[in-house]
């Protein structure tokens, strides 16, 4: 009871934030919930996914951005956790249409280095309502067999391993968040992508809302992957 009182104390203190201050779109821009779109990072940003996974980027004028970040797992093993970097370069951006591509260097424990090429194209309706669609290929992997399709364990200490496997090739995304009606400063989002087209099984999608103002913003809520697994999320960004 004292948790969720408290929960709900902190969404309404986001709540007035959000309301009391403009929220700066453009700088919100950059992503979905963690999808990238085709507009560059305005200045930059700190953050964490999930309590977990610490990140932080920044944008070199409006064409160039560099995002970074890695997993703080508690009880999981440093071999076992997670990193990317990113780069993208913003190629055309107006009130419109936004199109951008770059690479993407993720490590899938210590064992396993995937290297991905995507592109992206964002379009932005006059209400604030946003969509865009992405396509990404596994150009390179580095793994302890030489698989396309490695076996990933993850140690969590002192209980043991967990495995999966990591299947991807050509894939593809959409991305789309719109603000809530008398009040710009709260928006839904969602996400669906698939990790190799020619498996359609391969999905994985995320909703939820968001509570932003001029240099805070906080997501929270569901995702779902076909291991099967459904679980809560949450997002916290600062802008600068």
């Amino acid at each position: 009871m004292r948790q969720s009182l408290a929960v709900l104390i902190f969404v309404f203190l986001l709540t007035g934030i959000a309301r009391s201050e403009p929220a700066d779109s453009v700088r919100d821009g950059y992503r979905h919930f963690i999808m990238p779109s085709g507009k560059p990072i305005e200045g930059g940003y700190l953050g964490f996914w999930e309590l977990a996974f610490l990140q932080a980027g920044y944008g070199f004028g409006d064409i160039f951005s560099l995002s970074a970040g890695f997993t703080v797992m508690p009880t999981v093993a440093f071999r076992s956790q997670f990193g990317f970097v990113q780069g993208k370069v913003t190629l055309y951006d107006d009130d419109v249409f936004s199109l951008g591509g770059g690479l993407n260097y993720f490590r899938l424990t210590s064992d396993n280095d995937l290297l991905h090429l995507f592109g992206t194209l964002t379009y932005q309706h006059p209400s604030g309502s946003r969509f865009t669609g992405m396509v990404f290929y596994k150009i390179s992997s580095s793994t302890p067999n030489g698989s396309d399709n490695p076996l990933v364990t993850v140690n969590v200490i002192p209980y043991g391993s967990f495995t999966f496997i990591y299947q991807g090739g050509l894939g593809a995304g959409v991305g789309f968040d719109t603000p809530f009606a008398g009040n710009p400063n709260m928006r839904f989002v969602a996400e669906l992508w698939n990790l190799d087209i020619s498996n359609p099984n391969k999905l994985g999608v995320i909703g939820a809302f968001r509570l932003e103002s001029a240099h805070f913003s906080s997501d929270f809520g569901l995702m779902y992957f076909t291991l099967p697994l459904i679980a809560p999320v949450a997002n916290f960004v600062w802008r600068f």
